[in-house]
Order: structure tokens, then C-alpha cells, then sequence
């Protein structure tokens, strides 16, 4: 297995027919559902990935059933799992044909952090969608941890009494945003127990609900260090940084893909990520793999600024992203002498 694909993939609020999910929205007829896991098993076929994290899955039969459909005849059953039990609300899930060595489920944030935000009865102590992380082994033996997030999203933060007009709206953003800077804070507390001081490589997986250079993504990925460091600063710094997937292949290519993975009122954006530890960084000597290719599954969105088109629930509304890792070969061994 000198190759393997990670993918992410946004499914749009999956849930089994006849459930109810938000308020306002109806359920599934058994039609629509599976209308929409057929959707969801071609992009799985046309993704081809051996690591998949999901976003808005409201129960875990609905992914076993899309997983399944995106499965070749024959082949053997995938390991697929959910961040909890929890079906009142969507959550992150998993789905991998490597071993799956432990799962644990990430809820609460650090130790004496919380978040108190005006307007909002009780402070805020834990992710509102919690991370899933599946240490999985590779077939060499090595490793690999693959954490899966959904953080808050941009819209606004509203209680029911409060009207909608300019001025709310923005303090109902600014809410949302802090609460997403306070997950990606957490998000990063738990990454860096994963990478400080190890050689242990990690994969995040998920829609981070903000582009690779705002403020809170660069929370959670860390800040590359400036030129003029030493050299002994720098690693510190490089030992806990996580490298888009994205950047790394442009680097490479001249020619720059469509990498957008969500339209929204016209604009054009990407907020479905993968990262990866220095592991995977080409720049490292003693990388382990590195990311050979990056592909955007995108061509199902619809500007609806531009289109007639009505919003289609069966499809998503984000596009899949799937980044290939290559291994790299182990150094030779010494002769003994």
C-alpha cells in the first residue's frame, strides 16, 4: 500500500426516512432517501478512498446504508462509525477499510475553558458537534491518527425574540464566530497532545466552516514560522503545525485547480479541509508520505446567484475534497559489518 486517499465529505443532514431532523424541515419519504443514498454512494464510488470523515449525519444506519451503496461488489465490509449515539442532532462519522486500533470521542473542552458569550444563558464547554478521532494501523504497522470536526457554523446566533434586522444580525455573527474560535481552540488543544514531541502522524478530516487563512482555521493548524527564526525555534514550531493538503499541492503546480467546496449567495469558498501533520510534509526529511494529489468533487454546486435551479436536498451542498498520500519508501538498512 505505497498509496491512500483521505477524503471529506459534507452529506447535508442524512437521516433515516420518516425522522424528524430540524424543526422546519420535513423528513425523508422513502423515496427521497433513496434517491439521496444513491447520491451519496456514487460520490463515495467516485472519491475512492480508503479514509472518509462526514459531516450532518443524523443517524448512524442512514451512513451504513450510503457507505454501503458506495461499496464495489464484493468487497469487504467497512468499519463505520459515529462520534455518539446521539440522534436528535447531526454529528461527525467515519468510514475506513484499514484496522481501526481505538476511537475515542472528543466532547468537552479543556480542562477550565469555557466561553461566555452575551446573550447566551450558560457558558459554552464543549463542542456542539464533538470530534471523532480513529487511530487506524496502516498495513506496514505504522499509526495513523484521523480526527473528523464539524465546527460552528457562520450564521447567526439569534435567540426566537430577538427581531432580524442589521443590527442583530451582526451581534448574532460575531456570536458565531466566537463560539467557532473557542472549538478551534479546543480542536487545537487535542491536536497538539497528538503531535508535540512525537513522530506520530495525523490527519484532520472536516468542514471547518471558514476558509484555510481565517483567523480560527489558522487556530487550529498553527502559524508557520517566520524566515529569520533559528533553525531550533523553527522545528518547535514545524512539530506541532499542520499543513494543508491544498497548499501543498499547489505548491507543486503551477496550474491552480477549482478548489472551492461550497457556493453560498454567490461566493465561492472552501470550507471543507484536510490537513496533515509534518509527517506528510514533503519539505521534512524524515517525512513518512506526502501528499501527491488533491481533488475537489465540486461540480454538483449550482450558483444560485447565476441559476433558476431550486436547493436539491438529496445532493450536498458542499463539494468532496480527497487528497492521495503516498508513502515513502523506509531508508535501506546497514549491512552489518
Amino acid at each position: 500500500m505505497s498509496r491512500f486517499k483521505v477524503g471529506t465529505f459534507n452529506v447535508l443532514n442524512l437521516a433515516l426516512p420518516g425522522q424528524v431532523t430540524y424543526p422546519n424541515d420535513r423528513p425523508f419519504s422513502k423515496e427521497e432517501y433513496a434517491n439521496k443514498i444513491a447520491w451519496i454512494g456514487g460520490q463515495l464510488r467516485r472519491m475512492d478512498a480508503e479514509i472518509v470523515g462526514f459531516q450532518e449525519v443524523w443517524h448512524l444506519d442512514a451512513l451504513k446504508d450510503a457507505v454501503q451503496a458506495g461499496a464495489p461488489p464484493g468487497a469487504a465490509p467497512l468499519h463505520v462509525m459515529v462520534a455518539t449515539q446521539e440522534q436528535n442532532k447531526p454529528q461527525v462519522g467515519l468510514a475506513t477499510s484499514l484496522e481501526v486500533v481505538r476511537t475515542i470521542t472528543h466532547q468537552a473542552f479543556p480542562d477550565g475553558f469555557a466561553l461566555t458569550v452575551s446573550g447566551i444563558p450558560d457558558p459554552i464547554q464543549s463542542f456542539s458537534r464533538p470530534v471523532l478521532q480513529a487511530d487506524l494501523r496502516l498495513p506496514e504497522g505504522q499509526e495513523l491518527s484521523v480526527l473528523v470536526a464539524h465546527l460552528k457554523s457562520k450564521r447567526p446566533m439569534l435567540d426566537e425574540e430577538t427581531e432580524s434586522d442589521a443590527k442583530n444580525l451582526a451581534l448574532g455573527s460575531a456570536r458565531a464566530l466566537m463560539v467557532r474560535a473557542a472549538e478551534a481552540y479546543a480542536l487545537r488543544c487535542i491536536l497538539l497532545k497528538l503531535m508535540e514531541g512525537t513522530k506520530h502522524p495525523v490527519v484532520l478530516l472536516g468542514d471547518l466552516n471558514d476558509s484555510a487563512l481565517s483567523v480560527t482555521t489558522v487556530i487550529v493548524s498553527g502559524t508557520p514560522p517566520v524566515h529569520h527564526l533559528p533553525p531550533q525555534e523553527k522545528q518547535a514550531i514545524w512539530d506541532v503545525l499542520l499543513y494543508n493538503a491544498f497548499d501543498i499541492q499547489a505548491r507543486q503546480n503551477t496550474r491552480r485547480d477549482v478548489s472551492y467546496s461550497h457556493i453560498y449567495n454567490g461566493y465561492y469558498d472552501t470550507l471543507d479541509q484536510i490537513y496533515v501533520s509534518q509527517e506528510f510534509s514533503r519539505l521534512n526529511p524524515k517525512r513518512m508520505g506526502e501528499v501527491e494529489y488533491v481533488h475537489y468533487f465540486n461540480d454538483h454546486l449550482v450558483d444560485r446567484t447565476l441559476s433558476r435551479e431550486r436547493p436539491d436536498r438529496i445532493q450536498s451542498d458542499h463539494g468532496q475534497v480527497v487528497a492521495t498520500l503516498r508513502l515513502t519508501e523506509p531508508p535501506p538498512r546497514r549491512a552489518s559489518p
